[in-house]
């Protein structure tokens, strides 16, 4: 709208202003008047072209004053042309600032990654260290966890020293009241051999810590009577058995954790001379039935020679391998002879017998005689038939 009435008022200003110049030209020259001694003629073209110059004054003047842009471009061209130079140059000055901003950019980005890159490096060099770090302080923890222990060791087996110690100095005068108390002394006779049972039974286990206390010390108190009767000392309060009281608190832990009943027995630990402490161990094992009465053991076939030689032999044999497969099935064997039974003479006689009229091949069968538990001993139903 504003370049609208722009160019309206400027077509009724020339106009004007050549309306005015036509009056005036024609008035001139109607009225033949001189202006600078010129001709009327010439004074109405003077007019003319003054009146084209009061135009294009007029316009210039016009779109100077409304229109920035043409003041500009009338009067300030040269400053403006001034200054797109130095623009220019500004530019030309930015874009190689920019560029080495861009390469110092580029630079730094260089420089960023590497100490990235380095400080990564740095980080697992870090973790490295922290985890070494850690595996110190756990072996430092497990090392001071075990001077602990190995301490508490320390201590648990000077305790167990000053125990055995006393354990020795009550064995050491018990030996020496014991000795006071034979009737005679045989000099250098072994009364127990080493594995000898010298007691033996069956307690009761599952009982109150007080029973249990008080069956293992009734058991106890019989087998130091019994090895008082074998070194034939007449004093009954003397004390001839010895036990590690270790040994004896541990069994009866086992009793007390245990169901049912235990078979217990006491071994000499060496040769015990009259006159000697009987210094022992403790044996126990869960009390059970392992043959019924009339359970086969063990069975054979066994071929007679003509002549019967190989009869006691082969009977010796039978035997030995009933007592291997009696204790396999858990009958203890006697520490000495490694024995669980016997047979008395009366029945070899009899099988013997019986095995040499049948002749040939025959079978020999062992029944258990009655209920054979852990303790034995195993007595034996011997059976002999013919194979046809």
């Amino acid at each position: 709208m504003f370049g609208l009435t722009l160019i309206l008022v400027l077509a009724i200003m020339g106009g004007a202003i050549a309306f005015i110049g036509d009056k005036l030209g024609s008035k001139i020259g109607k009225k033949r008047l001189s202006i600078f001694g010129l001709r009327p003629y010439h004074t109405s073209v003077l007019m003319t072209v003054i009146t084209g110059i009061m135009i294009a004054a007029a316009t210039l003047g016009v779109l100077a004053v409304t229109s920035k842009d043409v003041k500009t471009a009338l009067f300030g061209m040269e400053k403006l042309k001034a200054e797109m130079v130095a623009l220019n140059n500004d530019k030309l000055t930015a874009q190689k600032e920019l560029a080495d901003k861009n390469k110092l950019i580029a630079s730094l980005d260089n420089q960023i990654k590497e100490t990235t890159s380095n400080l990564e490096e740095m980080q697992r060099e870090r973790d490295a260290i922290n985890a070494q770090l850690l595996d110190l302080q756990d072996r430092y923890a497990q090392a001071d966890a075990d001077l602990a222990a190995m301490k508490a060791e320390v201590e648990a087996l000077e305790a167990s020293r000053e125990k055995l110690n006393a354990e020795i100095k009550e064995l050491e005068d018990a030996t020496a009241e014991l000795r006071a108390g034979l009737i005679a002394i045989r000099e250098g006779e072994v009364v127990f051999r080493a594995g000898e049972v010298l007691y033996s039974g069956i307690l009761n286990a599952g009982l109150s810590e007080e029973e249990n206390d008080k069956q293992m010390d009734t058991f106890l108190a019989s087998a130091n009577q019994v090895i008082l009767a074998r070194m034939e000392v007449k004093t009954k309060d003397v004390q001839a058995l010895w036990l590690p009281n270790t040994m004896v608190q541990e069994a009866k832990k086992v009793l007390a954790s245990s169901r049912g009943t235990m078979y217990i027995r006491i071994c000499a630990a060496g040769n015990i001379i009259s006159g000697e402490m009987a210094v022992s161990r403790l044996e126990m094992v869960p009390n059970k039935i392992v043959y019924e009465e009339g359970q086969k053991i063990f069975t054979e076939n066994i071929t007679i020679a003509s002549d019967g030689r190989n009869i006691n032999s082969s009977l010796m044999y039978f035997l030995s391998e009933i007592n291997k497969a009696a204790v396999a099935a858990g009958v203890m064997p006697d520490p000495l002879t490694g024995k669980v039974g016997n047979i008395d003479a009366a029945s070899m006689i009899e099988v013997t017998g019986k095995m040499q009229e049948l002749g040939g091949n025959v079978t020999l069968t062992a029944y258990a005689k009655q209920d054979i538990n852990v303790a034995g001993p195993v007595l034996l139903r011997l059976d002999v038939r013919r194979n046809e």
